[in-house]
C-alpha cells in the first residue's frame, strides 16, 4: 500500500503530510517534543456576502453604455480603446480562504528511531520514536481530528485571526475567532489589509475546540473540532459563534461515545471506501522503498526520472486521488486553488476559486477515477455560482443566463475583479459560467444518469442562455463574441500589449461544447423542444468546427493572426477543444495543435504542464507525454522563475508556489495515456499516449464514458488484456493499434491482445 515516509519532522510546510476530510485539514509536522498541526477549516473565509458590493456596483445603464462603446471601439480596431471601457466595468477582488489556527502538542519524548509517515489508503499520519507512538487521522463524518499518544500530552491554540475568546475548563480548550471584514490578494500591492470589522454579518467566526483525555489502554487521545458561522449548503453567514461551538462539542462528545477505536476505523472505513476504488500500478519488481526523500533523490539524479522509477507515477496517481478525496466531499465546497490547507494569511492568488482552468483542472479526475462523489462539491457550488451570477449577467451585459468571471470565492463572487485598474487579460472573460457547466457535466458522461442531468440542467440551460446572448452578429453581419479575450493571454496591436478582440479561439470551442451538451440534456430529459434548446441547435452551425490555422500551421487564438507577446505562454485555451473538450479535431486540426504546442514549449508551471501533457496524450503522442512528465517530477526548481512547475517533498505540486491543480489533474493526464473515450463518437482506445518510460503496469477501476468501469494490464508496451464492466447497456467500439472489437450489452467483457483484429504490434 502507498506510503510516504519521512525520516525526520517537517523543517518546512511543504515537507508536512496533509490530513482532511473535506471540511477539516491538517499538517502535522511531526515533530516530537512539541508537534504543530496547522488547522483549517472549508467555511473560513475573509469578508461576508456583502463583500462583492463593497466599493460599489456598476449600474446597468452605465454597464451598458460601457459595453456598446467597448463593441464600437473593436469595431474601428481599437482594443485599447475597448480595454478602458471594460475597466470600467470592474468591481474590487474577492476574498481568501485563510488558516484556522494551529493545534500545538507537547511531552516529553525522545527524538532517536525517528520515523514519520502517511499511509494514503488509511488516511493515517503516524510519528514514531524509541518511547512514542502516535497517529492522527481526520475521521469522517464526524469531522474530527483524532489523535492518538502513547505519551502524556499538553494542547494549546494559536491563531493569526483576532481572538474573541479562549477558555480552559477541565480536559477542554476552547478558542473563539473572527476573520478578517477583507483580506486582498498579495499582487494588490498598496491595499491596506486585511481589516476588520466588528459589525454583525461582516465577517466569520470561528470555535475550535480541543480535549485531551487519558484511554483506559494506557494512551492519551486528543480530539479536535471547529465549526465556523459560515453555511455551505446556503453559502452565506448564519447563527453566531456560541451556535458554532455548541455544534463542535457535539461533534466530541460523538467522538467520545464512539471510543478512540471506533473513531480510527470510522475515518479509515470512510477513506478507503474511495480510495480503493482505482489504482494504477507501473512500479517494476525492484521498486525503491524506504525513505521519500532518498526515494526521489534517486529518481532524480539524471536521466528521465521515470525511467529510473517507473513506480513514481503510480504513486503520483494515488497522492492525487488522496487529496481530492481529503479535499472535496458531498456536502462541502469545492477544492480551492490549495486544496483545503493554507497556512497564509494572504496565500496566493487568495486560495480561492479560479475558474478559467484551475478549478476544473480540480475536478478532471474526479470521474476517471471512480470517484464521482468528490465532484458533488462542484456542482452545488455551480448550482449556486449560477444564481448569483444570474444578477451579474442581466447588470452588466443586459443578458439572459448567468456569467461568472475568472475568480469566485465562498461568497459567490461573479463579477469582474480589478477595481477599474485590473488588466482586460485576466478580468474580461465573462464565460465561466460556460466552463463550468461543461465540467459538471462530466459527470452525466460518465454514466451519471438522468438523475444528475436534471440536477446540472439549471445551470448549464443558464450558460447556454448567456452564450446565446453573447455569441451575436456585429455590423457586417458575422457572429463574434465581442468584447472576447483569450484568458490571461495578450497579442501585440500597433506596438501595444493588447487582450481584447471580436472573438477567439476558446470562445468558439467553448460555447460550441456548451451547445451540445444543452441539446443533449434537453434530449435526455425531455426538454428537446425547450426554448433555449432550439436556439442552441439553431445556433450551433454559427460556431467554428474545428479550429482556424494561420501560415506557421499552428491554431489561430484571436480573431485575427495577431502577433504572439508571448508565444510560449502557460494558458492554452484556444486547444481547448482537443482537451478537456470533446476531441473531435480531424486532419489539418490535429496537425495544428501538435505544431501549436511546440511553439508554445514543454516546460511551464505546474497546472500547465498537466494540461499540455493531456493534450499529447489526445493526440497520440507518448513520446510528448514522457517528455512533459518528465518537467513534473522533478524537485521545484530554485532559480528557473515562477513559471517552472514541479514536486515539493512531500509531493505537492508547485505553480510555484503551491497550488494543487497539477496534483488533482495528474491522474486524469494518466488515464488518458492508458484509455480514451472521446464524449460523442462511441469510441474507446487502449494505450493511446503510453509513455516508453512506463512500459509495463497495470489499471483497475478506471472509468470511461458513457459510464464502463475499464481493468487493463500491458507488458513491454504492448496490451495483454482488457476488462469491461458497464454500469449500463453500452454501444460502443474498443480500437486498439489499428484493431477494433464492439462492445454491446451491460455485462462484463473480458478481452487480450489478439481479440484485436487488424491490429499492428
Amino acid at each position: 500500500m502507498p506510503v510516504l515516509r519521512f525520516p525526520a519532522p517537517a523543517a518546512s510546510w511543504v515537507e508536512r503530510l496533509p490530513l482532511g476530510d473535506g471540511r477539516l485539514g491538517a499538517m502535522p509536522d511531526g515533530g516530537v517534543e512539541e508537534a504543530r498541526f496547522d488547522l483549517n477549516h472549508e467555511g473560513l473565509w475573509s469578508g461576508s456576502p456583502v463583500s462583492e458590493a463593497q466599493a460599489g456596483l456598476v449600474d446597468p445603464a452605465t454597464a451598458a453604455q460601457h459595453l456598446a462603446a467597448a463593441r464600437a471601439a473593436l469595431t474601428r480596431e481599437d482594443p485599447v480603446a475597448a480595454e478602458d471601457e471594460l475597466a470600467c466595468l470592474q468591481t474590487v477582488w474577492g476574498q481568501a480562504y485563510l488558516p484556522l489556527g494551529t493545534l500545538v502538542l507537547r511531552r516529553q519524548a525522545s527524538a532517536a528511531g525517528y520515523t514519520r509517515s502517511l499511509d494514503l489508503d488509511t488516511a493515517t499520519h503516524r510519528v514514531r520514536t524509541e518511547d512514542l507512538d502516535e497517529r492522527s487521522v481526520i475521521a469522517s463524518p464526524l469531522h474530527v481530528l483524532s489523535i492518538e499518544s502513547s505519551l502524556p500530552v499538553t494542547a494549546d491554540l494559536q491563531t493569526q485571526l483576532r481572538v474573541l475568546e479562549r477558555t480552559s475548563q477541565g480536559d477542554e480548550l476552547t478558542l473563539t475567532v473572527r476573520a478578517p471584514s477583507d483580506v486582498a490578494p498579495p499582487h494588490e500591492t498598496g491595499a491596506r489589509t486585511p481589516t476588520w470589522d466588528d459589525g454583525p454579518g461582516r465577517a466569520v467566526e470561528a470555535v475550535v475546540v480541543v480535549r485531551v483525555r487519558p484511554t483506559d489502554r494506557g494512551t492519551w487521545w486528543v480530539t479536535l473540532a471547529a465549526e465556523t458561522t459560515y453555511r455551505v449548503p446556503d453559502m452565506r453567514l448564519d447563527g453566531d459563534a456560541a451556535a458554532a461551538g455548541q455544534r463542535a462539542r457535539d461533534r466530541l462528545d460523538r467522538a467520545a461515545a464512539l471510543g478512540v477505536e471506533t473513531v480510527f476505523d470510522e475515518g479509515t472505513r470512510t477513506h478507503r471506501e474511495l480510495f480503493g476504488r482505482s489504482a494504477i500500478d507501473t512500479a517494476h519488481d525492484d521498486e525503491p522503498d524506504g525513505w521519500l526523500p532518498d526515494r526521489l533523490a534517486r529518481a532524480f539524479c539524471g536521466g528521465h526520472p521515470l525511467g529510473n522509477d517507473p513506480g513514481l507515477a503510480g504513486l503520483l496517481y494515488d497522492v492525487g486521488r488522496y487529496l481530492l478525496i481529503s479535499s472535496s466531499r458531498p456536502g462541502g465546497l469545492p477544492a480551492n486553488l490549495q486544496g483545503i490547507w493554507n497556512d497564509q494569511l494572504r496565500p496566493p492568488w487568495s486560495s480561492s476559486f479560479t475558474t478559467n482552468i484551475n478549478l476544473q483542472m480540480n475536478y478532471w479526475s474526479a470521474h476517471a477515477a471512480g470517484l464521482t462523489e468528490t465532484a458533488a462539491p462542484l456542482r452545488d457550488f455551480v448550482l449556486r455560482l449560477a444564481e448569483a451570477g444570474t444578477a451579474t449577467a442581466t447588470r452588466l451585459y443586459g443578458a439572459r443566463g448567468w456569467a461568472a468571471h475568472h475568480n469566485a470565492d465562498a461568497w459567490l463572487y461573479s463579477t469582474p475583479v480589478g477595481h477599474g485598474q485590473g488588466e482586460c487579460r485576466w478580468s474580461a472573460w465573462p464565460l465561466g459560467s460556460a466552463w463550468l457547466a461543461c465540467a459538471v457535466h462530466e459527470a452525466v458522461a460518465h454514466g451519471a444518469g438522468k438523475d444528475e442531468a436534471a440536477r446540472i440542467w439549471p445551470a448549464v440551460r443558464g450558460a447556454a442562455q448567456f452564450a446565446l446572448d453573447w455569441h451575436h452578429q456585429d455590423a457586417t453581419g458575422r457572429w463574434v463574441t465581442a468584447p472576447a479575450t483569450s484568458p490571461e493571454n495578450v497579442y501585440r496591436h500597433r506596438g501595444r500589449d493588447v487582450a481584447v478582440d471580436a472573438t477567439t479561439a476558446m470562445d468558439q470551442q467553448l460555447i460550441a461544447h456548451l451547445f451540445d451538451i444543452t441539446e443533449e440534456l434537453g434530449d435526455l430529459l425531455g426538454f428537446a423542444d425547450d426554448e433555449v434548446v432550439s436556439a442552441v441547435r439553431d445556433r450551433r452551425p454559427h460556431l467554428v468546427a474545428q479550429p482556424v490555422v494561420v501560415a506557421t500551421g499552428t491554431v489561430q487564438e484571436w480573431d485575427g493572426p495577431h502577433e504572439e507577446e508571448d508565444p510560449q505562454h502557460r494558458h492554452v485555451s484556444h486547444l481547448y477543444g482537443l482537451f478537456p473538450g470533446p476531441g473531435h479535431w480531424q486532419g489539418t486540426a490535429r496537425q495544428a495543435a501538435g505544431a501549436t504546442l511546440e511553439r508554445r514549449g514543454d516546460d511551464s508551471t505546474g497546472w500547465s504542464l498537466v494540461w499540455k501533457t493531456a493534450l499529447w496524450a489526445r493526440l497520440g503522442r507518448g513520446d510528448k507525454v514522457g517528455d512533459l512528465l518528465a518537467l513534473l517530477f522533478r524537485p521545484v526548481p530554485q532559480d528557473a522563475g515562477p513559471e517552472a512547475g514541479g514536486l515539493y517533498p512531500n509531493l505537492f505540486a508547485a505553480h510555484p508556489p503551491f497550488q494543487i491543480d497539477a496534483n488533482l489533474g495528474y491522474p486524469a493526464v494518466l488515464v488518458e495515456a492508458l484509455v480514451q473515450s472521446h464524449p460523442g463518437l462511441g469510441r474507446i482506445e487502449l494505450l493511446p499516449a503510453l509513455p516508453p518510460q512506463l512500459a509495463r503496469g497495470a489499471a483497475r477501476g478506471l472509468v470511461v464514458r458513457p459510464g464502463i468501469e475499464c481493468d487493463l494490464t500491458w507488458q513491454a508496451g504492448d496490451l495483454v488484456e482488457v476488462r469491461f464492466r458497464p454500469r449500463q447497456h453500452v454501444d460502443v467500439v474498443v480500437g486498439y493499434r489499428g484493431g477494433s472489437h464492439r462492445l454491446v450489452g451491460s455485462g462484463p467483457v473480458h478481452l487480450r491482445r489478439d481479440d484485436f483484429a487488424g491490429g499492428t504490434g
